[in-house]
């Protein structure tokens, strides 16, 4: 007689201890299956999971990150904050606010608005196949920053930067698994088709370039993004579509590893000219970054780019930043940089009048609807068209994953349990 199981495959971190290393790597290993034990949660099965920048710090054990999980109560944590997946149960309280969220929908849907009747709120969440319908017919992504609701930031609309933010994969068990637990307030319901699930699946890494280029108008303006990794592939189609003038990218090869200047320009400078970059510059090469400086002061008439994005969070980057950016431009920031950046803000920041912002994660949820949006309009199927998505593995083949972005064959990699 077959019995289910009531464990499941899961990547995991050990927590750190203060006064110890913190070992490299990951673990794969059979935790207990979750259930909904708060009201107020909805337990999803993963589709797909994807490989963030922020688990290949889990992974090296990043300072940073230790420094940030030390203070997890339990002895390890699932990582993993990029995922698709379908509800497949849900608490009274969750229960009644998916109810609320199809019945928002429903003036779009004539399936769901036929489900729906002329039911309310609570007579809608009492439905027993309600959990069966959402099932059927929506593939759900989540907001992974979990936040308080009651801190002043949070009062005023500003969620995504609360005083007691907990992450998901980072904090609380994640999605490198089959199955994970979000409270109903994070959903976002995609409709089956609606978007591919891979992309789906990333949705999380493509709302940190949606923000960035959030905090600015890019229309007309010309646009130098640093680093031309995953987040900044996705700025410069962001910007590309938003209307930015003249896109100038930069990276840095690192010679006698695997971001050779050969693999950089042969994949993501490639991808990006496909998002509509007009330069791309190796600036770990001295002619090149001399060559990136001379080509935007003579693309700008000499005045420099309206716009930085930084995505790098390399140290030299900094530097170039200050050196394009025109007087009264905007730098944006969301490369973390390790450890403290001399910045000399007289010259630099105070007599260019520049303005610089801060960017962490998404702003809840209007940086999702415009990411839907946006990807609906077309960049979807850009980013599947370009490779962009460039390994799809097995959960249990997660070490092939992280070797992939490692030595640089890897951009996006989905993770399928």
């Amino acid at each position: 007689m077959h019995t289910e199981s009531n464990t499941m495959k899961a990547v995991i971190k050990p927590t750190p201890h203060p006064q110890k290393d913190w070992e490299k790597g990951l673990i794969l290993t059979e935790v207990p299956i979750p259930q909904i034990t708060d009201p107020r949660e909805v337990k999803i099965e993963i589709l797909a999971s994807a490989i963030c920048g922020t688990d290949v710090g889990i992974y090296n054990s990043k300072q940073s990150l230790k420094d940030e999980m030390l203070s997890n109560t339990t002895p390890y944590v699932i990582i993993g904050h990029e995922f698709a997946g379908k509800i497949v149960d849900a608490g009274d309280i969750a229960r009644k606010h998916l109810a609320g969220l199809l019945i928002v929908k429903s003036y779009e849907d004539k399936t769901l608005s036929d489900f729906i009747g002329k039911r309310n709120t609570d007579e809608l969440a009492g439905d027993p196949d309600l959990i069966k319908f959402l099932n059927e017919n929506f593939v759900v992504s989540a907001e992974m920053h979990i936040t308080c609701g009651k801190c002043y930031q949070c009062r005023i609309g500003q969620k995504h930067v609360c005083q007691n933010t907990k992450i998901k994969g980072i904090h609380e068990d994640g999605a490198f698994t089959k199955y994970v637990k979000v409270p109903a307030e994070n959903i976002v319901l995609f409709r089956n088709g609606e978007l591919p699930v891979e992309i789906i699946a990333f949705m999380d890494a493509i709302g940190n370039a949606v923000h960035t280029a959030q905090s600015v108008n890019l229309m007309g303006q010309t646009v130098a993004i640093l680093g031309c990794g995953v987040q900044g592939l996705m700025a410069t189609a962001i910007a590309k579509m938003s209307g930015a003038s003249k896109i100038f990218v930069t990276d840095a090869s690192k010679p006698g590893t695997s971001a050779t200047h050969e693999k950089i320009v042969e994949k993501r400078f490639s991808i990006a000219k496909k998002f509509g970059a007009d330069f791309c510059f190796d600036v770990a090469i001295p002619e090149e970054r001399e060559k990136f400086i001379k080509t935007v002061k003579a693309e700008t008439n000499g005045t420099g780019v309206d716009i930085v994005f930084e995505m790098s969070g390399n140290y030299k980057a900094y530097q170039d930043a200050f050196e394009v950016i025109r007087m009264g431009g905007t730098i944006s920031l969301l490369g973390l940089p390790e450890g403290d950046v001399n910045i000399d803000f007289s010259k630099n920041v105070i007599f260019k009048g520049i303005t610089i912002h801060g960017i962490i994660g998404r702003k809840v949820f209007e940086t999702w609807e415009i990411m839907r949006s946006i990807l609906k309009s077309g960049l979807a199927e850009k980013i599947l068209e370009a490779g962009f998505i460039t390994h799809q593995l097995p959960l249990e083949k997660f070490e092939e994953g992280f070797n992939a972005i490692k030595n640089g064959d890897g951009l996006k990699v989905i993770l399928k349990p």
